[in-house]
């Protein structure tokens, strides 16, 4: 694909100096079509894209122990004030704490304040099922969407309240001690026809409260409010490759399953089963 090519090329030449005009000559579209290919794809206007993977791959030097003004400088920022700006202003948190969550997520550790929890010993009682607040972002960050930005979960979690309460869907997290271990979403269908249905999205519990049946509270829970909003069944759709066992242990049971109907256009190209799984709630 044409817009793969693109980001491709902007993978490459991260730290040269890349137009909206070289990026339309490489795929002989005009920069205008080439804008809205990559806006459409990653969500975020051309430029911005390319500061926003700047950022990123900066911060990825840095934690292997390049110095922050060697690196700034490297990635075309003339002083370190201006890239530590940029990258406040741009992910959501400072280069030392971006790069401290990365060396956590790379050791496979927990935020301290979870590996105290550990430590204390964990009494499932004390874990709060509850509806999602702006103020959990940093902790959905550190403990479920670690893979994001802090400025990206801050606004998804933004927009997830904003559609709560508009009742369109049902957004809980399982908390303790303010700390977010778990996370489960519930979105109403928009098509008039299926708007009788809600379909599961976001279910993560965090790695040390895995396998202790928080995911099916979460999910439990969750119903109850969809039954309330008068939500009849709830829908998903997971690959064929025993990642079903998981939402058939939550009580949804398979209602179908399209053959190789997932397909990986990266890697060895693999092929999957696509089961669709149900749960009715009246």
């Amino acid at each position: 694909m044409s817009v793969n090519k693109l980001l491709e090329h902007i993978e490459q030449n991260i730290k040269e100096k890349i137009t909206l005009v070289e990026l339309s000559e490489l795929i002989h579209y005009s920069p205008r079509q080439v804008y809205y290919m990559i806006k459409k794809e990653t969500g975020m206007p051309v430029m911005k894209y390319i500061r926003h993977r700047r950022l990123l791959r900066a911060v990825g030097e840095i934690a292997q122990g390049r110095k922050l003004f060697e690196v700034a400088v490297d990635y075309g920022f003339e002083t370190q004030a201006g890239f530590y700006k940029a990258f406040l202003l741009e992910i959501g948190c400072s280069p030392k704490e971006y790069q401290y969550h990365e060396q956590l997520h790379f050791a496979r550790k927990n935020h301290p304040a979870v590996e105290k929890i550990m430590m204390e010993g964990i009494i499932m009682d004390d874990i709060i099922i509850r509806k999602v607040e702006q103020r959990d972002a940093r902790s959905i960050w550190e403990n479920i969407f670690s893979r994001n930005t802090p400025e990206e979960v801050e606004q998804r979690i933004a927009e997830s309240i904003k559609e709560v309460e508009e009742g369109r869907r049902v957004h809980l997290v399982a908390s303790i001690e303010d700390n977010i271990i778990g996370n489960i979403v519930l979105v109403k269908e928009q098509y008039v026809l299926y708007s009788h249905r809600c379909s599961l999205a976001d279910v993560v519990v965090n790695p040390a409260f895995q396998n202790q049946g928080l995911a099916t509270r979460l999910f439990q829970e969750a119903c109850n409010i969809a039954i309330e909003m008068e939500f009849e069944c709830v829908t998903t759709a997971c690959r064929g490759d025993g990642t079903e066992h998981f939402y058939k242990s939550l009580g949804m049971q398979e209602c179908g399953r399209i053959p190789k109907g997932i397909y990986e256009p990266w890697g060895e190209h693999n092929r999957y089963d696509e089961v669709i799984l149900l749960k009715e709630l009246k």
